[in-house]
């Protein structure tokens, strides 16, 4: 047998063994970038809203205003595979209502509270706050949102690929601060503080549409346009107040449910956990090669 044909037949088997080598491992490590735990920071700014029918449909007595409000927290997941993971984030987040109207335009209703313009009136003439003409009134709640969502995107594994997540949310509310024509008000008058008229922890539906981008470093970037939703009353319609020795409710039962939304931008970089690959077949990665 020719020697040169013989050393170029070793050569080429050599090649072709550490070729399939570098593939196995390569596909190996792939494997395992498609899945693994992630953690991460979030910041979201966006608008903010409190919906109610009566106040949307009171008029000039009451119009709502854009309301700009920020959140951020952490956040940490895992990746099932390149294409479905699930994650959890504690997010501590400003959110709320700002209005506007026409003082001259509101009629009492009574007892409790139908429509909110009739709250601010009360307020601003129990903390002594000039309250005339046109008016401005803002809700602001601070609370701790923890969503556990479950996240569907493209092939997490190219540069850039589609990301969506989708879940329930726990709101824990934590303060809320009043203010009519820009001063902080306490509701006095009915002997509560601000938070009474609120439920402590509600329930939200969230959504998120959006896109992440693989950076150096095991790091990505993403964008979502971020929803969320409350499926329950925000307001805390069992609340009661003492009068002259007389116990009612604050709100009257004329008042339609309040539900939270908020609507904006969420920016997320996330550091992901990369494990060197093991080859399966040990052994056979060890031969040597030619033999």
């Amino acid at each position: 047998m020719n020697p040169t044909g013989r050393i170029s037949r070793l050569k080429n088997a050599s090649i072709r063994k550490y070729f399939a080598a570098g593939c196995f491992l390569l596909i190996s490590a792939s494997s395992f970038a498609q899945s693994g735990f992630d953690f991460g920071l979030k910041g979201f700014v966006g608008t903010s809203s409190l919906i109610n029918s009566n106040d949307q449909a009171a008029g000039p007595e009451l119009d709502y205003k854009n309301s700009i409000k920020i959140a951020g927290g952490i956040s940490g997941g895992y990746s099932f595979n390149k294409h479905v993971g699930v994650e959890l984030n504690v997010l501590y987040a400003k959110q709320g209502q700002s209005y506007k109207g026409d003082v001259s335009q509101i009629t009492p209703s009574g007892y409790g509270i139908v429509i909110l313009s009739q709250a601010f009136q009360s307020f601003a003439y129990a903390n002594n706050v000039s309250f005339t003409g046109n008016y401005t009134a803002d809700i602001s709640t601070t609370c701790l949102k923890i969503p556990l969502l479950f996240r569907y995107t493209g092939d997490n594994t190219k540069g850039v690929y589609f990301s969506s997540f989708i879940g329930p949310q726990l709101d824990m509310l934590s303060a809320v601060n009043i203010q009519v024509n820009g001063k902080t008000i306490s509701p006095s008058n009915y002997n509560l503080k601000a938070e009474d008229f609120y439920k402590k922890t509600t329930v939200d539906a969230v959504l998120g549409l959006g896109v992440g981008i693989n950076l150096p470093s095991n790091l990505v970037l993403s964008a979502h346009l971020r929803l969320d939703y409350g499926l329950g009353d925000v307001e805390n319609k069992s609340e009661t107040t003492t009068a002259f020795g007389v116990s009612e409710k604050v709100y009257s039962s004329a008042r339609a449910a309040t539900n939270n939304a908020t609507g904006g931008l969420l920016i997320s970089l996330n550091y992901k956990l990369v494990k060197k690959a093991q080859p399966k077949n040990k052994a056979h990665s060890d031969k040597k090669p030619g033999k």
